[in-house]
């Protein structure tokens, strides 16, 4: 099973969660809000600031993995989501996906809410 830490105050991450909430294979992801679980992130090495600088996710060995590489991982659970998890093992695919996501971080980490906790406010 995955484990997927998300941001529970953004309303944009929590609509996308709640696409993949609806449509992932039952059992296969644990859904973390980083606001409600802080002992678990501190038990994956992990803290509500990093969480809030990209996706994180702990996959069934309890390894992490970071942006693009934990998107992959998420999608092989949704069933209509595998043919994307398939395209972008290629690394042209990969590399552009990689690139949409560096620009959307860019936006995030300028949110109200993830300044403040850079700051530790």
């Amino acid at each position: 099973m995955l484990t997927v830490f998300y941001d529970g105050r953004c309303v944009l991450c929590d609509r996308e969660i709640a696409f993949y909430r609806r449509h992932s294979r039952p059992d296969s992801v644990r859904w973390l809000d980083i606001w409600q679980h802080e002992q678990t992130l501190a038990t994956a090495n992990l803290t509500p600031a990093q969480c809030l600088q990209q996706l994180h996710l702990l996959d069934e060995h309890q390894r992490l993995h970071t942006g693009v590489a934990a998107f992959i991982l998420m999608w092989r659970t949704v069933p209509r989501l595998n043919w994307l998890a398939t395209l972008a093992r290629l690394a042209p695919v990969r590399w552009l996906l990689s690139l949409g996501y560096r620009i959307f971080l860019y936006w995030y980490r300028r949110q109200p809410h993830v300044q403040q906790c850079k700051l530790g406010k």
